[in-house]
């Protein structure tokens, strides 16, 4: 038996979705040939004839050319169809009555119930030896008695239809259990349990689905934030009052053929006022368009006359700036309402350090669950930066590799000279590895056994003016990702120019191990970086370092510039 499952070079494919009387017409070949050929339906709903949905019709015709029998056989659950349906028919009333496993017309119509793999066998017999040429090989037929077999099966994957299943936790705590047999209607709302959340607060969805192999779920509650959300598990807040519905949509797309199934949670979720006061929330930002942004644990009323009540302070060092900027408007985010957006009455700039401080003495602001903002401030605001002008993906995140131990594998854009000793501790000290990045696939690691002191070894990087017209004059805020795996190290410092021009010192002492952390510090280059002094070291040193030893063992990745605003 020759079992196929792709082999889209044996198969003539054609679109067989609407089946009237006259689609096929019968086909008289001449008796003297004897030949093979058959015709398959393809599937609107997966981009894999083979992959198809449960209740789904595929219809099949032989074509082969003098055989003596035609026999089309399924399993057992499946169906074969009458002809004359059409795509919105319901299919089982086409079911034909008592037709067994197997047909011997040349034109099948099968209805396939069975979920996970089905099998369609194609038997041929011929009264002459005939064969099939096909790129997989030759497919020739097996000798039975005075016969000739073909002998063929066909395997679909099947999918079932999609039965949601999922759980709501509330503080942890398991609150509702939705089993795929669970069918929630909204007849029966009123028996539906109610939870109390407060304000501010969120409940926890998890998709337990398997059946009918979904590849995607969303979660929607229209009074929620968010509205809609993926993932297999999910939190949604809830900061309105009132009491709301939500439902879970989980589904296939493609390559898997496609499927949506919606699940109402049959849950009524009550939204109380909040026993929390009503405080700023930790985040603070300056957007592009230079408006500030903050936000709170909880929805805000529509408010005005707010503006005197918050003071912007802005301080440029670089500059000497330091003053008190009125706010021109305060009102909430039309984005999303747990913000505060304020417009200031005068530019500021990404170089500028600015601190925000609310007065609530007039009780002005309001939360959607009744309660009144707190006094918070002086708040730093975390300010807006452009891209990065180094290119991505490049030298900068030690992304290309080559070179040997003094390129510490990183590419000939990287150099310590042969000297410093690079490999004098049976492992490097710099080397680009693949273990841990912050982003792509790698990254600078720093490595010293126990007991060792600090080394005095240099690694240059040369691609730094690589972009056009290299790097021009101006300040810039320098940075990179730092990883401490097992590090006592207070600073490490970056060099730029050849010879060295700007140095910056980075400290790192209060960063926590095993995590990625941006350390940061403000730059200025008097004159452009170009092909003539463009060289960068990146260096742990002793002076920077008093009695250090190892072991150290630390990662730098995504050295980064970015353009700084100065205050004229």
């Amino acid at each position: 038996m020759k079992n196929i499952r792709i082999i889209t070079s044996i198969l003539c494919l054609t679109i067989l979705w609407t089946c009237s009387n006259d689609e096929y017409q019968d086909y008289d070949a001449p008796d003297e040939l004897s030949d093979i050929l058959w015709l398959i339906g393809t599937n609107k709903n997966s981009q894999d004839q083979y992959s198809i949905n449960a209740a789904t019709h595929l219809s099949f015709l032989d074509l082969s050319q003098g055989a003596v029998s035609h026999e089309w056989i399924i399993e057992e659950g499946n169906n074969f169809l009458k002809e004359g349906f059409n795509s919105t028919d319901s299919l089982t009333a086409f079911i034909i009555p008592n037709a067994g496993l197997s047909t011997t017309k040349p034109k099948a119509h099968i209805l396939f119930n069975n979920s996970g793999l089905n099998k369609v066998r194609l038997l041929n017999k011929f009264d002459k030896p005939v064969k099939y040429v096909s790129s997989q090989g030759i497919l020739e037929a097996v000798q039975e008695g005075n016969l000739w077999v073909i002998d063929t099966t066909f395997t679909f994957d099947v999918y079932a239809q999609i039965k949601p299943a999922f759980k709501v936790y509330q503080d942890g705590v398991e609150i509702l259990n939705i089993t795929e047999a669970d069918m929630p209607s909204v007849s029966d709302s009123d028996s539906w349990p109610t939870i109390e959340v407060e304000a501010g607060t969120a409940l926890r969805f998890e998709d337990l689905t398997t059946v009918g192999r979904p590849n995607g779920r969303s979660w929607r509650f229209p009074e929620g934030t968010p509205n809609q959300i993926g993932g297999v598990t999910a939190n949604v807040s809830f900061f309105q009052l009132g009491t709301f519905t939500g439902e879970m949509r989980s589904f296939r797309v493609s390559p898997l053929p496609t499927s949506t199934v919606t699940k109402l949670i049959p849950l009524k979720v009550k939204v109380i006022p909040s026993s929390q006061p009503f405080v700023f929330s930790g985040q603070i930002k300056e957007s592009e368009n230079e408006k500030i942004l903050f936000q709170l644990n909880g929805e805000v009323v529509p408010f005005s006359g707010e503006e005197a009540n918050f003071t912007v302070n802005v301080f440029n060092e670089q500059s000497g700036f330091n003053q008190v900027i009125p706010v021109q408007t305060a009102s909430v985010s039309t984005d999303n309402a747990t913000f505060i957006e304020l417009t200031l009455s005068q530019p500021i700039y990404n170089s500028d350090t600015i601190t925000v401080t609310y007065d609530a003495s007039t009780n002005g602001i309001t939360s959607t669950d009744t309660r009144v903002l707190q006094s918070f401030g002086p708040e730093r605001v975390q300010m807006y930066f452009g891209n990065n002008i180094l290119p991505g993906n490049s030298w900068a995140s030690f992304e290309p590799s080559g070179g040997g131990i003094n390129n510490a594998f990183a590419s000939n854009q990287f150099f310590i000279p042969g000297g410093q000793g690079n490999g004098q501790f049976d492992d490097l000290i710099w080397e680009r590895v693949t273990t841990k990045s912050f982003d792509g696939v790698a990254s600078m690691r720093y490595k010293l056994p126990a007991g060792e002191k600090l080394p005095l070894i240099n690694l240059f990087g040369f691609g730094l003016a690589d972009g056009p017209g290299g790097v021009p004059a101006g300040t810039y805020r320098v940075s990179y990702r730092v990883y401490k795996e097992n590090s006592n190290l207070q600073k490490f410092r970056m060099e730029f120019g050849n010879p060295t021009t700007d140095i910056k010192i980075f400290d790192i002492s209060a960063i926590p191990n095993n995590q990625w952390v941006e350390v940061s510090e403000t730059i200025t280059f008097n004159e452009d970086l170009t092909a003539d002094n463009y060289r960068t070291a990146l260096r742990i040193v002793d002076e920077d370092n008093p009695g250090i030893t190892g072991p150290q063992l630390l990662y730098f990745d995504d050295l980064a510039l970015i353009k700084l605003e100065p205050r004229l």
